[in-house]
């Protein structure tokens, strides 16, 4: 099939589509080409010829002693350095965030918790070590923790706090301790 011939069928099935769209009701999209003999290169209206041409009226507006002058190249005072290798910054950023009030408030009252049972600990330590015997001293163990409501004898992790923390050597009496056990005496 030659091109001619191509061509030829093409704008056949193209005024049959127009023809079918006119009967239905909607527009033709090449309407005015398909019912106007006419091309577009002898139309009058789409000639680029009359573009090129003047308007009379443009002469009044010419000047006569016009210069062009030549253009000047701009060069910024400060230029940007390009660097495409540096990474841009993805951590966030925490300075303006705010710990929401109960939050606060719930470490401060574990703080207090701890440094109330640090002080009553403490307490307890210097009465125990203001007794004038060592028997006085253990009766007042005793005593304080049977007989009164003694904190780190109250709930199972107060007691094992207790075992761990209040009844610990200094450095000194654990290193002479661990002296003592290493030395086999049979």
């Amino acid at each position: 099939m030659s091109t001619s011939e191509r061509r030829s069928l093409l704008e056949d099935k193209r005024r049959l589509l127009g023809s079918m769209r006119q009967s239905l009701g909607m527009k033709n999209p090449i309407a005015p080409f398909a019912q106007n003999p006419v091309t577009a290169a002898d139309d009058g209206r789409n000639s680029f010829t009359k573009m090129t041409k003047r308007h009379k009226k443009d002469q009044d507006f010419i000047i006569s002693n016009f210069k062009e002058h030549p253009e000047t190249e701009f060069t910024p005072i400060y230029q940007t350095t390009f660097d495409d290798d540096r990474d841009p910054i993805l951590e966030p950023t925490f300075s303006k965030h705010r710990i929401p009030l109960q939050i606060r408030c719930l470490e401060r009252y574990h703080i207090s918790k701890k440094e109330y049972a640090h002080q009553f600990k403490r307490e307890i330590d210097l009465l125990i070590e203001n007794q004038p015997t060592a028997e006085s001293a253990w009766q007042f163990v005793r005593t304080m923790a049977y007989t009164t409501l003694w904190p780190p004898l109250h709930t199972r992790k107060e007691l094992k706090m207790f075992e761990k923390d209040f009844c610990k050597l200094s450095p000194a009496e654990q290193r002479r301790y661990d002296k003592i056990m290493s030395i086999n005496f049979t």
